[in-house]
């Protein structure tokens, strides 16, 4: 149904309705219209009525009126008669078939797609709203207003032309907003809903006494009013299974707890309630934090204001109880002096001291005033108080979207259920599952913040038939919900604040404000997966969708520094600064301020596509996206090369390729291409075949490589480890989709190298290997020698500097080697130091699945004074760190360096930067260092600049191939500045390959060193 927003007015009774539309021509649009049109409805348009409407036309151009016709465009079929005059005669259809509008309107999308801003995605798929279940319906304000519209189209033909004219007739519907729980209040109209099925069969079994009925019971959406308090059985049965369904429905009335002000002026709670609801009590003292919040002040808030109109417009949702149909249920209407009250000015003409004076002259009104508990919870005078069925709770955001479902000024609950977070199909397919239920269903989040956020599975006790996806009670705790939300200034709460509980991606993010709610669930959730964390067994594991806290936290990614986080995880609040603070609300469902600005926060969640604008004056989304866009295929394609390389080679070398069962390859030219997929939690591939056929959705760790003897292995068990960890950062970086946007050097870094690896690998796999070898690659697998120099292994590491040797200042320098195998068996290990006065070398073991440290690796080699570069052979992939440190009286100082996989290196053409180094005269210095990791001598240009990008000097350094120099002070030795303090130096490599560069910063009290990683 085409849905059109507008601005939304509390439904009042009225027996005259006036709404001034201006005629236009077509779409034109005219500074003052040559029409203009006004509608006056006469009656009552209420169900089954009949009513008036009266067109008074002005003709503003000087034409002549020719004719006039009425239309409906809109609403549910009314019957127009008399429709070529000024007043036509509308016939309003009945109120089953209102109340089936109403139901359309609460189940469909509450945007129109082309009414969307172009940042919130259309969903085609849309399940936000009624769901196909057995419930009592909530209703919210809007709901109301759409399914009661009668539009019209008033066309006035004059002799300048034809003009329409949009207009509605506002039905008086009999239902008001619901929250949907099953305790409700007498004497108001309960709307009733079913799965879609074939038939219904619906009773009622009433309380003794009542003479309550059941209208349409044979339909899917009955209703019923509650006359006496009591229990209401509702009985229809389920198609699907066979069985009857049972739901009790509580009638009662209201009752109110305001007695009174404390000192500070917040409300007193009746001593009744206090007499359960014992202060300090876990998850019962829910009076403590409700007193401090905005729902318990807003009315009080309203009356006191100075200057303020407020009137009983309002009041359905800041007040318990007030109804706009007369009926008697002991709301705040009901109070004895309520008429009294309403005889002052004390809810019209604001005051600072109104909300006193009517504790102190009406308190029977003052005791129904603001949200209370029954505003969410339905009467408190009612037999569902004290049961422990669900009745008097929901946590559907139809409870919230009562109230703050009335736009445009309370539109949160629209925006809501435009968002991902209301997608009911995901809760049904996941909400139930006692590891997913945690983040994809609000019961699960809720319970899982009661366990402390433990990683233990929840004990699951709602069905998919109660399951809700994350509504507003998921992220925000009802009872403690802020004072202010109306602007973007909001102190609003959500459940984690500031420090996120130990994530399911392995690492805690600290300092993130409101943000820490959504990373608790945004995140990979697969534990630390980076270079110090890699296991070979779980190397098809792709990330799980949702990597943002990942991402903006600088964690998770293969080839580059963890650890760091994003510029963006420093922004107040994080997350929700850019995609609800800083990004407006959608138009159609919010109210814009005279100022510009907009009621509320954007709960839709989606970020503005000009978000980038508000604090960049350079920086567009298309200018971060772009580009790491075209990383992302770039690396996809070399991804799915790799692993066609991967199963090809396998073939060529006598095994054959098992594709989860489905298909088995023997040959490699079967292999026609493959496609990089994510599949099952995995990373994954759709296999085309020579003769056109496909296997799809193949999870990577059902492709298995079966040899002629022995058992078969994963496909990423045979490939090189660079592979796997590619793949995985593609995987981490889509998953986030932003496309860099959280985090971009992060991002780029990450993709650079990942591309930079794979791609080596696949121009190796087409270089002949030389004969006789064991050719070793990067990260090791099949490949054509790449990296290694002395190494004939399947796997080659570089340290670019190890030492046992004396150096300046009386530093004593030491050097210690970590491994860690990632294989089960154990690893076979050969150190090769490279060093202009010759090679020296020693081997080594590492126990499968363990690390060993291989401490003063150099002295271990049989000489006391040597420093060079060192090469790492090994059977078994590994993890490698070194660290070069100076032995000290009072102990050690040190750092560390990454053990390179063999071909991770630059090469001609390439330029690094080494920034941060210095150089005092007793106080700091600097050395750099330049290893050749290639088969060829290497060539680099070192050029040394001051802080202010001054080149001091431009120097050529030539390392042999297989050799490490290290060029001790080059700012004071070659650029004569002993005291320049801070600078800065560019590597270029002029010829050669996997050329590797870094730079140390020593402080030259304690001979401390920090090491200068190269950036590019």
């Amino acid at each position: 149904m085409e849905r059109q927003k507008r601005v939304q007015q509390h439904l009042m009774i009225a027996l005259v309705a006036a709404i001034m539309i201006l005629g236009v021509a077509g779409s034109a649009f005219a500074a003052t219209a040559p029409v203009t049109v006004t509608m006056a409805v006469t009656g009552d348009p209420s169900p089954g009525a009949t009513v008036t409407a009266k067109a008074t036309i002005t003709i503003n151009d000087g034409s002549t009126l020719q004719s006039i016709k009425w239309s409906q465009v809109g609403g549910v079929a009314a019957t127009l008669t008399n429709i070529t005059g000024d007043t036509a005669t509308i016939a309003l259809p009945a109120r089953k078939v209102f109340r089936e509008q109403l139901m359309t309107v609460l189940e469909e999308k509450p945007v129109a797609d082309a009414l969307l801003p172009a940042w919130v995605p259309p969903s085609p798929d849309y399940t936000g709203g009624l769901q196909d279940r057995f419930l009592v319906a909530g209703v919210s304000n809007e709901a109301l207003i759409d399914a009661g519209g009668i539009k019209l189209d008033i066309a006035v033909t004059t002799t300048s032309g034809t003009y329409h004219t949009a207009a509605t007739v506002a039905g008086n519907l009999p239902w008001e907003t619901a929250t949907g729980v099953r305790n409700v209040p007498l004497l108001l109209p309960v709307l009733l809903h079913a799965k879609k099925q074939a038939s219904y069969n619906w009773s009622l079994t009433v309380p003794s006494g009542s003479t309550a009925t059941l209208a349409d019971a044979t339909t899917q959406n009955p209703e019923f009013t509650p006359d006496i308090a009591g229990t209401y059985q509702l009985t229809v049965t389920d198609l699907s299974t066979g069985k009857p369904v049972s739901m009790n429905v509580y009638g009662g009335t209201w009752k109110g707890i305001i007695t009174g002000l404390d000192a500070t002026g917040r409300p007193n709670v009746d001593p009744a309630c206090m007499a359960c609801h014992v202060k300090n009590t876990p998850h019962f003292d829910l009076f403590t934090p409700w007193k401090a919040s905005g729902h318990a002040e807003i009315f009080t808030q309203n009356v006191n204001t100075p200057a303020g109109h407020y009137s009983t417009a309002c009041l359905g949702c800041h007040t318990v109880g007030y109804n706009a149909k007369a009926v008697k249920n002991n709301g705040i209407d009901d109070a004895p002096d309520w008429t009294a009250f309403l005889s002052t000015t004390l809810l019209t003409h604001g005051d600072p001291a109104n909300f006193g004076n009517i504790v102190t002259q009406f308190p029977a009104t003052a005791r129904m005033t603001n949200i209370q508990c029954e505003n969410c919870h339905g009467p408190q005078d009612s037999a569902a108080h004290m049961k422990k069925d669900g009745s008097r709770m929901s946590l559907s955001s139809d409870v919230c979207g009562s109230c703050h479902g009335e736009p445009t000024r309370h539109g949160r609950y629209q925006q809501w259920q435009l968002s991902a977070h209301a997608n009911a199909t995901t809760a049904i397919a996941e909400g139930t599952d006692p590891t997913c239920s945690k983040c994809h269903s609000a019961q699960g989040f809720i319970a899982w913040q009661d366990t402390g956020f433990s990683t233990a599975n929840l004990t699951v006790d709602w069905t998919a038939d109660q399951v809700q996806p994350q509504t507003c009670v998921a992220c925000h705790d009802p009872h403690n919900p802020g004072t202010t939300s109306g602007d973007n200034n909001t102190n609003a709460t959500v459940r984690v604040m500031n420090t996120t509980p130990l994530l399911m991606a392995g690492f805690t993010a600290t300092n993130v404000g409101k943000g820490a709610t959504c990373m608790t669930c945004h995140n990979g959730r697969r534990g630390l997966k980076d270079d110090a964390n890699y296991l070979a067994s779980d190397a098809s594991r792709a990330p799980h969708e949702g990597t943002q806290a990942d991402i903006i936290m600088g964690q998770n990614l293969f080839f580059t520094k963890v650890g760091t986080r994003g510029l963006h995880s420093m922004i107040q609040d994080s997350c929700v600064s850019c995609h609800m603070e800083s990004t407006n609300p959608p138009a159609a469902v919010a109210l814009q301020n005279a100022d510009g600005s907009w009621v509320g926060t954007n709960h839709t969640f989606y970020a503005s596509n000009t978000i980038c604008t508000k604090c960049h004056s350079n920086i567009t989304k298309e200018t971060v996206q772009t580009p790491v866009q075209a990383k992302l295929d770039s690396l996809k394609a070399q991804m799915e090369t790799a692993i066609k390389n991967v199963m090809q080679a396998q073939i060529r070398a006598g095994n054959t390729i098992d594709l989860n069962g489905v298909k088995t390859i023997k040959n490699a030219s079967d292999v026609a291409g493959v496609e990089f997929i994510s599949a099952s939690g995995r990373q994954g591939v759709n296999v085309t075949l020579k003769d056109g056929s496909k296997v799809n959705n193949l999870s990577l760790a059902t492709v298995k490589v079966t040899r002629p003897s022995g058992s078969a292995v994963e496909l990423y068990a045979v490939a090189d480890p660079a592979i796997a960890k590619a793949g995985w950062n593609y995987f981490m970086v889509i998953n986030d989709r932003s496309k860099g946007v959280h985090n971009p050097a992060f991002v780029n870094s990450a993709l650079d190298v990942s591309t930079f690896a794979v791609s080596s690998l696949n121009s190796a796999a087409i270089t002949p290997a030389v004969a006789g070898s064991n050719p070793a690659a990067l990260g090791g697998g099949l490949g054509n020698g790449a990296g290694a120099v002395s190494c004939k292994s399947a796997y080659v590491y570089w340290s670019e500097m190890a030492g046992h040797t004396t150096g300046q200042a009386g530093s004593q320098w030491r050097t210690d080697v970590v491994a860690r195998n990632l294989e089960t068996s154990t690893a076979s290990l050969r150190f090769i130091l490279h060093q202009a006065s010759g090679n020296i070398e020693t081997t080594g073991t590492v126990n499968g699945g363990s690390q060993k440290a291989f401490e003063d690796l150099t002295a271990a080699m049989g000489t006391t004074n040597n420093i060079g570069a060192l090469e790492i052979c090994s059977d078994r992939p590994l993890l490698v760190n070194t660290r070069i440190f100076n032995q000290a009286d009072a102990g050690t100082y040190g750092q560390s360096y990454d053990g390179r996989v063999a071909d991770l290196g630059y090469s001609a053409g390439q330029t690094i930067s080494l920034i941060g180094l210095r150089q005092k005269t007793d106080a700091y210095r600097s050395n750099l260092v330049v290893t050749n990791g290639g088969t060829t001598d290497a060539q680099v240009t070192v050029n040394l600049f001051d802080s202010s990008g001054k080149s001091l000097i431009a120097y050529t350094l030539t390392v042999p191939a297989g050799s490490g120099t290290q060029d001790l002070e080059p700012f004071k030795n070659r650029a004569n500045a002993p005291d320049l303090d801070w600078g800065f130096a560019t590597v270029t490599v002029l010829k050669g390959t996997n050329v590797l560069s870094s730079a140390s910063l020593i402080d030259m009290k304690t001979n401390d060193p920090s090491t200068i990683t190269a950036k590019q």
